[in-house]
């Protein structure tokens, strides 16, 4: 009866869990082992993630295991396509602390004269568009992006754009043509599109289910 019992209650929670979309998921952790993640979105969706040696943890720009992370911390995921039904991949896992941003965005008020805001954020959330493709052309201003769905891609670059390559910080220049990148993005004023983080590398390639 017990067997019963708790086959029926890991039924229902598999049921439970929905597939998450591809690009940018945020939420609260419930979980994490060697091979899988879960979390729950503001909207109460639970996510689950298949995770591997190639995921990039981080906090505070530190790379972390998994057996760091605490549950209920806010994560925000990058996420795409894997190999295991149901499952999608967690190519790069963030922990958001809200406290560390807003010490620093005090420290830096302090420091140097305050801002503008920047007024598309008001029209598009920072990072709203995710495109994942082959880099064509790339220079200082910005990269062309054949992406599967939407086809060829003009891309800026701001002067606050991250590179990140093998999940570590790098400068512009080591991005060349003919890699294959993952770009998180969103629109200006004049409807261009803007990078705000491009990241490409070994945390692109997920392992194969065995």
């Amino acid at each position: 009866m017990r067997l019963w019992l708790g086959f029926i209650l890991a039924a229902s929670l598999l049921a439970q869990q929905e597939i998450a979309p591809i690009g940018i998921v945020r939420g609260t952790l419930i979980e994490c082992d060697a091979i899988r993640l879960t979390v729950r979105t503001a909207d109460n969706h639970t996510y689950g993630f298949v995770i591997d040696s190639k995921t990039f943890i981080e906090r505070d720009n530190f790379r972390i295991s998994c057996s760091k992370l605490d549950k209920a911390e806010p994560l925000e995921i990058v996420s795409d396509r894997s190999t295991e039904p149901g499952m999608m991949y967690a190519r790069l896992i963030t922990v958001v602390n809200p406290e560390t941003r807003s010490r620093r965005r005090a420290l830096m008020a302090v420091r140097a004269p305050v801002e503008h805001e920047d007024p598309t954020l008001s029209i598009a959330p920072r990072g709203s568009l995710t495109f994942t493709g082959m880099v064509l052309r790339v220079d200082e201003d910005g990269l062309v992006l054949r992406t599967r769905v939407d086809g060829e891609k003009w891309i800026l670059v701001r002067h606050d754009t991250r590179f990140r390559e093998d999940g570590l910080r790098v400068e512009p220049s080591s991005l060349h043509s003919s890699t294959r990148v993952f770009v998180r993005a969103g629109k200006n004023l004049d409807g261009e599109i803007e990078a705000y983080e491009i990241v490409w590398g070994e945390i692109l390639t997920p392992a194969r289910a065995h």
